[in-house]
């Protein structure tokens, strides 16, 4: 069916720096919709023309210079139009649709502008009739900063839009390392009956960056690590490694899966938190021999930095899930800014038998582990024990890596995370997308963790830039007698 795809924020940083360059993966996959037309809107007025340069310019420094080309942009860029005009304002729009839009198209809408005026939207495009019940809507994070304001934004949305019509992006859910761990779990048959607490002994899910917050200051400041990446980023990959099979791979029973997960969290209270959380604010410090400044040291044109913040750069988490499968496993979230290696991967240390027959010298097993790289790189490497070579009284053991590398090193990737989110919402496919009780469910969990920081006033304990992080966090995985895992995954070298 034919499709108008209308971009509120049309001209803003997330749809120069993002969608545009998605939607033009698409285009050089073949996978627009037949007659696609995309309509960027803005209050500010400009030429089409002037549009379609300002697209371009951010659009060549995002695609590979193997994929760009002018005959592919030129086609693309047909596609595209600019319409001026106030978003909520329902004769604005009553005018732009009559120009841009066809009744006998279905109408996308994304919403590429800020939480707080979603539903002033959202009630102009109703009030002017543009609303239909084959239209879709488009919500990008953050979705409140708890599960209250949450509620209040998804009543303003679900009074125009069903929940069948709501696409709830985490971006995270585009990449294809996070989607192949559905195939990862549910098409290999051996992982099924280890993949319990009776064979694993616990798990770290890790998503760490080098970079500071950079002139996203203000934003961060109200934000912090917790609610900017553990709410939605890493809570959705521990559903995707933690759920049970879904009866289909469609979006009502991948999701209701997922569901279950996030209702079965262990709470955290003022009695645990301490011993189970911890909040870290990066200080100066040296990255790839580059000092750098601490959180309150950084410098905004735009924003006053509050010397006296106490928002969390880094936070560690020791998490559970309360079921048949996962009771008395402990899954470790870590996630931070400011740290000595940019990476997200999840870690699965399998339990050890009692029994070794592996003794003396040069005999000491490693943890078999699975690790599964979701960026830079994406990969998947079994950690495994093997005899080394000699003539040897005994049988000394070595550690080493079977190797899946997930990347076609080859040839440039010709779509990322949004393109595939993109063509999902053109074909009408949620599984990929956040239900609303999913996203009520996991700001419940996250709330009562802020609501134990604050009762018992447990403070952002400091670390180095370019360190792995607070000295304390170490303690939570110590307690299962590991570390951190910072080491090598598909240690393959291309050439």
């Amino acid at each position: 069916m034919s499709t108008d795809l209308f971009i509120v924020g049309g001209d803003g940083d997330l749809a120069l720096r993002k969608l545009y360059p998605s939607l033009y993966y698409l285009e050089i996959n073949d996978c627009m919709p037949d007659s696609m037309r995309i309509i960027g809107t803005a209050r500010t007025g400009q030429t089409r023309e002037a549009f379609h340069a300002k697209i371009k310019k951010w659009l060549v420094q995002a695609v590979d210079p193997k994929l760009y080309s002018e005959e592919k942009w030129l086609s693309f860029s047909d596609k595209i139009h600019f319409a001026q005009g106030d978003a909520t304002n329902p004769d604005a729009l009553k005018q732009i649709g009559e120009e841009f839009f066809s009744r006998d198209n279905v109408l996308v809408v994304y919403l590429a502008i800020p939480p707080k005026i979603f539903g002033s939207v959202c009630q102009a495009l109703d009030s002017c009739g543009l609303v239909t019940p084959e239209s879709r809507l488009i919500v990008e994070k953050p979705l409140g900063d708890s599960r209250e304001s949450f509620l209040e934004i998804n009543h303003e949305l679900s009074r125009v839009f069903d929940e069948k019509q709501l696409f709830r992006i985490d971006h995270y859910l585009g990449k294809e390392s996070v989607q192949n761990l559905l195939a990862l779990r549910f098409a290999n048959d051996f992982f099924e009956p280890l993949w319990n607490n009776k064979y694993i002994e616990s798990v770290q899910i890790t998503v760490t960056e080098t970079v500071g917050v950079g002139n996203r200051w203000a934003f961060y400041d109200q934000t912090g690590a917790t609610r900017d990446m553990v709410q939605n980023h890493l809570l959705q990959v521990l559903c995707l490694m933690a759920m049970e099979p879904p009866s289909t791979l469609n979006a009502d029973s991948v999701r209701a899966e997922k569901l279950k997960v996030l209702q079965s969290l262990k709470p955290i209270n003022e009695h645990d938190v301490f011993a189970r959380t911890v909040r870290g604010q990066y200080v100066r410090g040296n990255i790839n021999s580059e000092e750098v400044p601490g959180y309150l040291e950084e410098e905004s044109d735009k924003y006053e930095i509050n010397p006296n913040s106490s928002t969390e750069t880094y936070v560690a988490i020791e998490s559970e899930i309360q079921n048949w499968r996962w009771s008395g496993v402990p899954i470790y979230l870590r996630t931070g800014k400011r740290l000595n290696k940019k990476h997200s991967e999840i870690v699965v240390y399998f339990k050890r038998s009692h029994h070794n027959i592996f003794t003396g010298v040069g005999s000491d097993r490693c943890h078999n582990k699975l690790i599964i790289q979701l960026q830079p790189d994406s990969g998947i490497s079994l950690h495994l024990n093997s005899k080394v070579q000699g003539l040897d009284a005994g049988i000394p053991l070595q550690d080493g890596f079977l190797n899946l590398d997930l990347d076609n090193h080859s040839e440039p990737m010709k779509h990322d995370a949004y393109s595939r989110l993109f063509f999902d919402v053109f074909r009408n496919d949620q599984t990929l997308f956040v239900s609303a009780a999913e996203v009520e469910t996991a700001w419940k969990w996250v709330d009562q963790i802020f609501a134990a920081w604050e009762k018992t006033e447990q403070k952002c304990e400091p670390y180095e830039a370019g360190s792995e992080g607070p000295k304390r966090a170490e303690n939570l995985v110590r307690a299962v007698g590991q570390n951190w895992y910072d080491g090598e995954y598909c240690p393959v070298e291309f050439t």
